[in-house]
This record gives C-alpha cells, structure tokens and sequence, in this order.
C-alpha cells in the first residue's frame, strides 16, 4: 500500500500537527473514550495500529504495560515515535504495511488500538485479519474510523460550491468512504463480537478548544467499535 505518511515532508508536517497529545478531534474526545473502553492496560501486550508520529506512546506507558508496539507504515513517523518514548524497554517499533501479513506471533497481544487509520487503507480485511490472529483470547481490537455521515457532509459541502479539505494543507490523504455496515460486517466475518458501538458527539471541552468544530455539532465525524475475540 502507497500512503502519504511516507513522504518525508508530509510526515515532518503531520508531526508538527499532531504534537505532543494528537489532533484536537483525538486528544478531546476519541482517545479519551477510546482509553476509557479498554480499561485497564497494566501487564498487558499492546498494538498501536497506525501510531503515526507516536503522541500516544506516554499514555500508554503511564498504565505500565507489559509491552508496547508502535507500528505504522511510514518510516518517518516511526522515526518521530522514537523521539517520543524516551528509549522505555517496554517500547518496539515496527514499520510495517498492516495491508499485509503481520510478523508477530499468534496469540501474543491483549489490545489492538487504533485510531482513524482503517478508513485510510484500500484493504480493511487483511488488517483485521491479523488483527484477530495476534490477539489473545478475550483480547479488545479498539478502532475509530470516519462516520459515513460526515463524509456525506463533506460531499454535499462540495456539491454546493464549498470547497472541503481533510487537511488545512497543501496535502491530500487517501481516504475510503465505506458505509458502516463494510466495518461491521468484516469485523464479524473476521471472528470479531461487536461489543459496542459509539458515534460520539462532540464535547463541550474540544469545541471550547477548537470553536471551528462548531460546523459539525451536529454531524457525527467518527465511529468507535469496540471488539472482542471471544
């Protein structure tokens, strides 16, 4: 798979973007919701699936996992991650195409986390496959993706004459509109339960943050599945 975030620019820029603690849309309200689903993480085995420049990395560890692996396509944003994790032992790093098979051993992870990545990549099946390969029995696969609505926002955006970026940037990211039912059903197909659902509306905190978000207060932008292998 060709993504963006192999390009050296685009990922110093998408860095420099995402900071410390992530994109409004990701530090206010989805990792927190996302964090809150998972539970617990002391002792257990982790994959942050697209980890991107690796502003994730202390929330993680400060939960004193067992072992964290940071994978993402881009050796750039790899390179960033590193920067970001202090040389803790309990941190790997593996720059990989997820689109393909996985070299991590069957049943060796509790947690798969990931965040606004699946509806960047072509595939989603090969993805949750291994997903489901990796994790452990009873082990939570925790995803977000963009809401199919917000897409058709976006789009009706544009039929109308205003023009829609993802990005406020010189850049352009691939992106897959797929309806719900596409995450659904593969997370099924796959051996996945689907234990909840969530199309999270926005919060006071990150429109008092970010008052531009007040154009989409009424339009869900993500979806949060939470899975389990049973």
């Amino acid at each position: 798979m060709k993504s963006i975030y192999q390009d050296k620019k685009f990922a110093e820029y998408w860095n420099k973007r995402a900071g410390d603690k992530g994109e409004a849309y990701k530090r206010y309200l989805l990792d927190p919701l996302m964090f809150d689903l998972i539970g617990n993480l002391k002792n257990k085995a982790i994959i942050e699936l697209g980890c991107g420049n690796g502003y994730l990395c202390h929330e993680f560890l400060k939960q004193d996992p067992l072992k964290l692996i940071l994978m993402d396509i881009s050796p750039y944003n790899i390179e960033h991650a590193k920067q970001k994790c202090d040389n803790d032992k309990r941190v790997e790093f593996l720059q990989h195409d997820a689109t393909t098979p996985w070299p991590i051993k069957t049943n060796t992870v509790n947690v798969v986390y990931s965040v606004l990545v699946l509806n960047e990549m072509d595939d989603i099946k090969t993805p949750i496959d291994e997903t489901f390969r990796v994790l452990k029995q009873n082990g939570v696969f925790i995803v977000s993706v963009l809401h199919p609505s917000f897409d058709l926002f976006q789009f009706a955006k544009e039929q109308a004459g205003i023009k829609s970026k993802k990005f406020d940037s010189d850049f352009e990211v691939a992106h897959y509109q797929r309806p719900l039912s596409d995450y659904f059903n593969q997370f099924v197909l796959s051996g996945f339960a689907v234990k909840q659902l969530l199309e999270p509306p926005l919060s006071e905190e990150l429109i008092k943050n970010n008052p531009g978000f007040l154009e989409y207060k009424d339009h869900p932008i993500g979806l949060i599945f939470m899975c389990v292998k049973e």
